[in-house]
């Protein structure tokens, strides 16, 4: 009898299998699963299946190593390379219980002769690959438990900030950790200072004050002529907010946002707070984008 294989049903069943492993990837590790990323994701996992049409083809075998690499990148946004490599070993992971799994039921079904595949043969020769099967399974576990534990934690000491700038049907939720040492404060209203990601709050900020972020400011010793020279307007909602770099003076860009609520464990409660904007990443594995000033979990700043 002739052996048969169906790609579109194999493009199905290997499809479904990466969208799920990597859709719980993204949600054991807290990250953002986006269908459009997760769908680049599974294109990129159907590679090997249709090389395995030639496998006498060199690049199907080594297709078979890279492609995960590809898939994972597609499927998550970049976050630093510790956070990629985290994503990548929980997916190999899951992958190999997943197969794992399906081997072995695959195996019991074959009983009394039912199979036709070829039984696995143990000997002195490849004995170790029980062990060395064992012993990554056990790495691979206290990694996870680490991983999980530093989640837990995180998850009890963050909590979730909105920010409305002002556009219309844009606002901006990030994840914030309380910083102890965040003691900077708007010089002109004496608010306490919310330290956010520049990245994070471009996208809702309004057209009219978008164009501050291309100026050159930065550069300036007295960054404040840019303000009433460029847009007299700007001063009600931009300051300059000075702190202490590495051996001189720097200054963050603040803006006063609309309103902004934190969610803590007592509810939603609304605070006054400056944003000051940040042009680097807060957290290299994304597990939050703002700092709070202590002020706005003690007291509320209502």
């Amino acid at each position: 009898m002739t052996e048969q294989s169906y790609l579109d049903l194999d493009m199905l069943i290997n499809g479904s299998a990466d969208a799920l492993l990597l859709v719980l990837s993204g949600r054991l590790l807290h990250r953002p699963v986006h269908a459009k990323r997760i769908f680049a994701g599974v294109l990129l996992g159907e590679i090997p299946v249709l090389l395995a049409l030639k496998p006498q083809w060199p690049w199907f075998e080594l297709s078979k190593y890279l492609i995960p690499f590809l898939m994972v990148g597609a499927a998550f946004p970049w976050q630093g390379l510790k956070l990629y490599v985290k994503t990548l070993v929980v997916y190999w992971l899951l992958s190999a219980g997943l197969g794992g799994f399906v081997y072995a039921l695959w195996g019991l079904s074959q009983f009394q002769g039912i199979g036709t595949g070829p039984a696995i043969q143990l000997n002195l020769h490849n004995f170790w690959v029980l062990p060395l099967s064992a012993g990554l399974w056990w790495g691979g576990h206290k990694a996870w438990q680490h991983w999980q534990n530093r989640a837990a934690l995180l998850d009890q000491i963050l909590c979730e900030v909105e920010i409305d700038f002002g556009k219309e049907g844009e606002t901006v939720r990030v994840k914030a950790l309380l910083d102890t040492g965040n003691n900077l404060r708007d010089p002109l209203s004496g608010v306490p200072v919310i330290l956010l990601e520049e990245e994070a709050a471009a996208r809702a900020l309004p057209e009219s004050l978008q164009e501050i972020l291309k100026l050159p400011w930065r550069q300036a010793a007295d960054p404040w002529p840019f303000l009433w020279r460029k847009n007299p307007h700007w001063m009600e909602h931009f300051v300059f907010i000075p702190y202490q770099g590495i051996g001189s003076q720097s200054w963050l860009l603040g803006v006063r946002p609309q309103r902004v609520e934190i969610d803590g464990d007592s509810g939603r409660r609304s605070v006054k707070a400056t944003i000051a904007l940040v042009p680097q990443t807060m957290s290299y594995e994304g597990e939050y984008q703002a700092l709070l000033h202590p002020e706005h979990v003690q007291k509320g700043v209502e």
